[in-house]
């Protein structure tokens, strides 16, 4: 069996290349900026009704989805008594797309225009 060489200690000039490009990237994709994920600071600012629970998730760049999850009711469930925040007892009840920038600590958040 051969020995393996570290590394850093691999001069090989294919090898080399394809760690320097694969650290580029594609010459023709601009670099994106990178964008703090802001979903748990949305949240917290979105209003929503008694019982209603906010979900939101980072789709891409300044772009969130957000749902907003309400109990339904449990009467024709085996169990009705049956407590808690499972997938069985809330429901989405409404989801929206923002478009959401934070400038001198104040959050921007507008609906994102369907294209």
């Amino acid at each position: 069996m051969g020995q393996q060489v570290p590394a850093e200690d691999n001069k090989d000039p294919a090898l080399q290349e394809a760690v320097e490009t694969k650290e580029k990237g594609p010459t023709f994709a601009a670099a994106e900026e990178a964008v703090a994920d802001l979903s748990s600071e949305i949240i917290k600012s979105l209003q929503c009704a008694r019982g209603e629970r906010i979900t939101c998730r980072r789709i891409t760049g300044n772009h969130y989805r957000c749902n907003w999850w309400s109990p339904q009711a449990t009467n024709d469930f085996d169990n009705p008594k049956m407590t808690g925040l499972t997938v069985t007892t809330h429901r989405v009840s409404k989801s929206q797309m923002f478009h959401v920038t934070r400038k001198s600590g104040q959050l921007t958040i507008t609906p994102a225009s369907v294209r």
